[in-house]
């Protein structure tokens, strides 16, 4: 699907759509608790729907209630086959549960998952039991000591934490090289906490205790997307004020960083209770390392496309693990737009301006698309933007809600 889109100014309140990073969590650490419960606030991204299509192939029963997830009980099979569409979360999440439970699983996923790193979770399991070929678990794994690269993943740590309590004896996660996206692996160890998991965390990495149990509350609620914000609040600090509702101002999410990083560009930020304003002033350019939260990147180029002077993006080598090359359509979109964008080493330096209107590429990548739309509502000109639909990873509201604060829109949406 295609979308054209006429310059102008996004302006008014919407609520932030569901974390699906909290969501992943919550329907996880419920499936393994097998119990009753409610999961509150999940929405309908793609990437969460392909968490519960994977926990229902491994015998989760559910039902949804609106936004809710009501889980029924589990009655978990001796064999499975789980499609995780294009759901890196999914995959790295599950595969080490399902290795760890027992059940021997077939992980299928679309092509663009396929291509993305796992193999050094594969090698990881495989030392421990899990008899892994061809995304296929056979084996069983054991308990000891895991050895990770930190510097790839940190859905791999995740995957462990979830999967290592469940063992019949004691383990350790030995994280080798510095752990990407630690706030990440943080909301992993509150959802754990929540769920009455001990985790200890030492100089190497993480004790894991065996034989533990699941034992969620009853009803658990998810929180609001920072990440997702971060696209209308960023609209906001281009031009007239955008609200976005529904945030927690003391999240563990590492995109949270939304907010003090438009304050760099020199928005102005008002904040009240769960609501986030930002209101554009005088934006000059600024810094972020993309290690860190490397799901902010391609809104930090837009708004650095605007801001005067010179913006950096670090650890720009992060960017080329996700959906697509987002180094490589982060670039693409600037030079599109008539933004000057250079690459030295490992960091894209921007030099902002008065972008221009174009026919951007959404390379089926929900960030790259809702990222171009921002762009295109502030620029010179007419732009459209290919492969809208992939906005339902993450944010399928977000049209409705571009829409809602002034966007001119057209499309088949």
């Amino acid at each position: 699907m295609n979308v054209q889109i006429t310059p102008h100014p996004l302006s008014g309140t919407v609520s932030a759509p569901p974390s699906k990073s909290y969501a992943h969590r919550y329907l996880i650490a419920a499936f393994l608790a097998g119990k009753r419960c409610e999961v509150k606030h999940v929405g309908a991204s793609r990437d969460v729907q392909a968490t519960l299509d994977v926990l229902a192939s491994l015998g989760l029963r559910y039902r949804l209630r609106g936004e809710d997830v009501v889980i029924e009980g589990v009655s978990r099979p001796s064999e499975a086959t789980a499609y995780c569409h294009e759901s890196g979360s999914t995959l790295r999440f599950i595969l080490p549960i399902a290795a760890a439970l027992g059940v021997r699983t077939s992980f299928t996923m679309a092509e663009g998952l396929a291509s993305r790193p796992i193999e050094g979770l594969v090698d990881c399991l495989n030392a421990h039991g899990a008899d892994i070929v061809d995304r296929r678990v056979c084996g069983r794994l054991t308990a000891g000591d895991y050895l990770v690269d930190g510097t790839v993943s940190s859905q791999y740590i995740t995957g462990l934490l979830f999967a290592l309590p469940l063992l019949d004896g004691d383990s350790r996660i030995v994280v080798e090289g510095e752990l990407v996206s630690r706030a990440y692996v943080d909301m992993t160890l509150q959802v754990l906490a929540g769920a009455g998991v001990f985790v200890r965390e030492t100089r190497a990495g993480f004790e894991v205790q065996g034989r533990q149990t699941y034992r969620l509350p009853r009803t658990v609620t998810v929180e609001g997307d920072w990440s997702s914000a971060a696209f209308m609040l960023a609209a906001g600090a281009l031009g007239t004020p955008v609200t976005v509702t529904h945030l927690n101002r003391r999240s563990m999410q590492a995109d949270k960083t939304v907010f003090p990083l438009l304050a760099q560009f020199g928005a102005d930020i008002r904040i009240q209770n769960d609501a986030l304003t930002v209101r554009r002033q005088a934006l000059r350019g600024t810094v972020m390392d993309a290690a860190k939260t490397p799901d902010l990147a391609q809104i930090f180029a837009v708004v650095a496309a605007y801001a005067s002077g010179e913006s950096v993006i670090r650890n720009v080598d992060r960017l080329r693990l996700k959906e697509t090359d987002r180094l490589a359509a982060v670039m693409d979109m600037l030079t599109l737009a008539h933004v000057s964008c250079t690459l030295s080493g490992n960091d894209l330096h921007i030099t902002g301006g008065t972008p221009s209107g174009a026919q951007f590429e959404g390379y089926n990548d929900h960030r790259a698309v809702m990222s171009a739309c921002v762009l295109a509502a502030y620029a010179r000109g007419e732009s459209g933007v290919t492969t809208a639909e992939a906005v339902a990873k993450s944010y399928p509201d977000f049209f409705r809600d571009f829409i809602a604060l002034g966007g001119l829109i057209n499309g088949d949406f």
